[in-house]
């Protein structure tokens, strides 16, 4: 397996990216995104010379109906 299979299954940002394309119906634009994707991150660690860290956003906090 290549890492743009199995980048989706660790980082949660690129699993939601994965499954964006696959609702579009090509599995292989789907790959191909995840494989842009990857590239971007490694030329901004490239460029800033900083470790690698996944930022999520923030969670929002669900209302309860009564």
């Amino acid at each position: 397996m290549t890492w743009t299979k199995l980048a989706p299954r660790w980082n949660p940002q690129l699993a939601a990216l994965h499954a964006r394309e696959l609702e579009r119906g090509h599995r292989n634009r789907a790959t191909l995104a995840v494989a842009r994707k990857l590239v971007t991150y490694l030329l901004a660690v490239d460029k800033s010379r900083q470790p690698f860290h996944l930022r999520m956003p923030p969670e929002v906090p669900t209302q309860k109906t009564a």
